[in-house]
């Protein structure tokens, strides 16, 4: 999605008359859109901001000048990162690109544009899982009218080029009439597959199935993401289904969508998990058998439930047992479903 946004905002920009520095040392504006979903992102980006800061301050741009005729940047941060941030010039939230496009060219943008191959259907999120901090930065879902979203998806049909078009949210399928939307788009007319990202178990239920079943237009690529095979950590996680129940979902869309590939993502060390737990999550990924997984050592996220509970493994051992779960990740992957 960050990658989606930041192009949106490079175009609406362009469109208002601005050109693309060529490089940070001779921009006279420099923007960071920002990630904070996980605490390695938030260091980069604050990293980054602080070194522009420090470019700006520096002796070599006193005066106001880098060099003659030229100005010290204005520094503009948005997205995530929701602390005050010394030095910087403008600092905005999440869903706010024309806000600032607004500031820095006194114009409001037109938003309906295709862009990519990517339409972002909703903001937001309120699914509060205990590991996550997305409610907190981006706030409550904001659905898109699915009149802008059609108008979007038809210009990138209209481009001309086949592509994979996906449509995205922070939990896509929550969008009101989710499946009405997907139907809706494969009737357009043109050569396109459509897909989407990322899909919450708990919403993804046999209607959903039924309909990517009798879509051809929709990818048979699917991003379920288990997160756990262990009641007990899905439970700690507030996943708010169980493992039997994410099954049923990979049995039915294997059932009903031929040649369905399916992946997902795993969380490895998770407050309270013990090994036991983990066992749990290793048989469960050996009796599916996904496509592919991606998965990662559990790091502790400040602002969220998770990073508060008891229980915290030790780095070393929650990235064992990542490293550990990767290894037959690879070896199921390798050796097929067979």
């Amino acid at each position: 999605m960050n990658v989606h946004e930041s192009a949106k905002l490079r175009h609406m920009l362009c469109v208002a008359g601005l050109e693309i520095a060529t490089s940070q040392s001779t921009a006279d504006i420099i923007i960071f859109q920002t990630c904070s979903i996980r605490d390695t992102a938030q260091r980069k980006a604050l990293t980054h901001i602080s070194q522009a800061i420090k470019l700006k301050s520096s002796p070599f741009n006193k005066g106001g000048a880098r060099r003659a005729g030229v100005f010290s940047p204005q520094i503009c941060v948005i997205g995530c990162i929701n602390k005050p941030i010394g030095g910087v010039d403008i600092q905005l939230g999440t869903n706010q690109l024309e806000i600032l496009v607004e500031k820095l060219t006194g114009t409001r943008p037109d938003t309906r544009f295709g862009m990519d191959n990517s339409i972002i259907i909703t903001h937001g999120c309120e699914n509060f899982c205990s590991y996550c901090i997305v409610p907190y930065v981006r706030g409550k879902e904001i659905h898109r009218p699915i009149e802008d979203i059609e108008f979007e998806f038809k210009e990138i049909v209209e481009r001309g080029t086949p592509r994979v078009i996906y449509l995205l949210g922070q939990n896509v399928n929550s969008y009101p009439n989710f499946v009405g939307l997907l139907d809706r788009l494969c009737k357009i007319d043109g050569d396109f597959t459509l897909n989407f990202l990322s899909s919450h178990p708990k919403d993804f239920d046999r209607t959903l199935v039924e309909c990517i079943a009798r879509n051809p237009k929709i990818e048979r690529n699917i991003h379920l993401p288990m997160q756990s095979g262990c009641d007990k950590i899905l439970a700690a996680m507030n996943r708010r289904y169980t493992v039997a129940q994410f099954r049923e979902k990979v049995d039915l869309l294997r059932a009903r969508v031929p040649g369905v590939h399916i992946t997902t993502d795993i969380i490895c060390g998770f407050p309270g998990e013990t090994e036991q737990d983990f066992q749990q999550t290793v048989a469960v990924v050996k009796q599916i058998k996904f496509d592919a997984a991606f998965i990662f050592a559990y790091s502790p996220r400040e602002g969220t439930l998770a990073a508060k509970m008891d229980g915290q493994l030790d780095t070393h051992e929650k990235k064992r047992r990542a490293t550990k779960l990767i290894e037959i990740q690879r070896s199921l992957s390798s050796s097929g479903k067979s």
